[in-house]
């Protein structure tokens, strides 16, 4: 060889030029990446741009069908285009294709889905998106440069995106995303419902030969029994049009179902922050008279009974139109009472505070009751407490209202009955150590629906 030495492509950094079907498939490559530009969109919010394609289209250009086929298409380009170190290529296709699988339920990759599909990354789309975009990329770029070692290119391309990834997902820098909009299986099923409309029955085909064919019958014969064929294939059309229009449906009222979901979420993460449970009996925290939507709800049932709660203001002792207040607000929180335990077996674990019950559309147990009754009182001036009594079997709690000392508070019994239109009725209430009398606002206006054999009060208002 004339002492000539072979050159080592690892250390030539000249490029061989690619040839034409190589050259092909690095431009399928490059057409993948533009196909995921309608997901792109939508993980970064901009919904109505990312699904502009599928309304002129038609489902063959959804989101979800358009990241399939960038999947696909990087699979053609990593393994017949120009890239001259397969290694690192098949890093990013494999970091890309797990990424996907895990949050875009591509097909066959089911397993992927429900294997990391509930980790906390995997909540929105918009991070295995991005880095399972880049992991593509990375592998594409490292595999076409010839220099360094493919086995560190690979391993590097499998850290770097999955290192995206989790920085990404920890972050979380992209908006809430509805993850059916970039579903690739129900954009699979749109395509096959849309191609569904111009199939024929084999069957039905091979069944008009057999007639047209027929030699032995009369033309008659024939027309009747095409006829009958013809009936049998529009009923089919029909019902395949039906399970289109269900599956249309389905579709939205799965929408539907996660978007309600995702606000149950939401509410529930927002009141957990902001108004989280308390411990039973903490009802000096769980009533609320101060806070503006309760003083705001107390004050528009309170309406109907125009008038200072209390004369003098400031007194506590209710007047007339107190009383008419506190019978108001009453009927309308337990009206609208929707009883659901606490979550554990003591019904006094837990004590929802007011602004929470309000938010959850007036929904606890029966010291959730107490609390809210207590607060929207004492939110238009009145003076509540809290008590809790014993039988042999159970606990139960009730709010009670403050009507005055001695003869002053047994008088206000008769106008607290008036008020709530039953004169010569005598209400349910008690008498406290020095004679102050209060009135019982259980489930129901003025009756205790237990027969207590021990009571004790649990809290008092100021």
């Amino acid at each position: 060889m004339n002492g000539a030495k072979m050159s080592d492509p690892t250390q030539n950094p000249s490029k061989t030029p690619a040839n034409p079907v190589a050259r092909f498939f690095d431009l399928l490559g490059i057409l993948g990446f533009l196909l995921a530009v309608p997901a792109c969109l939508i993980v970064l919010g901009y919904t109505e741009q990312g699904m502009a394609l599928e309304r002129a289209l038609g489902p063959f250009a959804s989101p979800g069908a358009l990241l399939l086929a960038c999947a696909v298409l990087e699979l053609a380009a990593g393994l017949f285009g120009s890239g001259s170190q397969a290694l690192p290529i098949l890093a990013g296709l494999v970091a890309g294709l797990t990424l996907f699988g895990g949050a875009f339920d591509l097909p066959y990759l089911g397993f992927l889905r429900a294997s990391v599909g509930r980790l906390p990354g995997f909540s929105q789309p918009g991070p295995p998106l991005a880095a399972g975009l880049a992991a593509l990329l990375m592998g594409s770029a490292l595999g076409a440069i010839r220099r360094g070692r493919s086995g560190h290119k690979s391993l590097f391309v499998l850290i770097a995106s999955f290192g995206l990834f989790v920085g990404l997902a920890a972050a979380n820098p992209f908006p809430e995303t509805d993850r059916g909009a970039l579903s690739v299986e129900s954009a699979l099923r749109s395509i096959a419902a849309e191609l569904g409309r111009e199939q024929r029955s084999p069957e039905v085909e091979a069944a008009v030969r057999k007639v047209v064919e027929d030699g032995k019958s009369t033309e008659a014969e024939k027309d009747r029994r095409i006829e009958e064929l013809t009936d049998r294939l529009r009923r089919s059309e029909e019902d395949l049009a039906a399970l289109k229009q269900a599956a249309e449906a389905g579709k939205a009222l799965s929408k539907e179902l996660e978007e309600s979901k995702k606000a149950l979420s939401e509410l529930k993460d927002r009141l957990n922050k902001e108004e989280p449970l308390l411990p039973g009996r903490d009802y000096a925290r769980a009533v609320q008279p101060r806070d503006p939507a309760v003083r705001d709800y107390a004050v528009r049932l309170a309406a109907g009974s125009p008038g200072a709660f209390d004369e003098p203001q400031g007194s506590r002792l209710p007047t007339d139109a107190g009383l008419g207040q506190a019978y108001r607000i009453h009927g309308a929180l337990s009206s609208s009472w929707k009883y659901v335990s606490d979550p554990a077996v003591s019904w006094s674990d837990y004590a929802s505070p007011a602004r929470r019950t309000l938010a959850v559309g007036l929904a606890g147990d029966c010291d959730d009751f107490a609390v809210i009754v207590a607060s929207s009182l004492q939110a238009v001036g009145g003076r509540t407490r809290i008590v809790h009594g014993f039988s042999q079997r159970s606990g139960h709690a009730w709010a009670e209202l403050w009507l005055g000392n001695g003869e002053r508070g047994r008088a206000m019994l008769a106008r607290a009955a008036k008020a709530a239109g039953r004169v010569g009725w005598t209400p349910a209430h008690s008498t406290d150590s020095k004679g102050g009398v209060w009135l019982v606002l259980d489930w129901k206006f003025g009756e205790l629906s237990m027969r207590a054999s021990r009571v004790e009060v649990a809290w008092t208002g100021d």
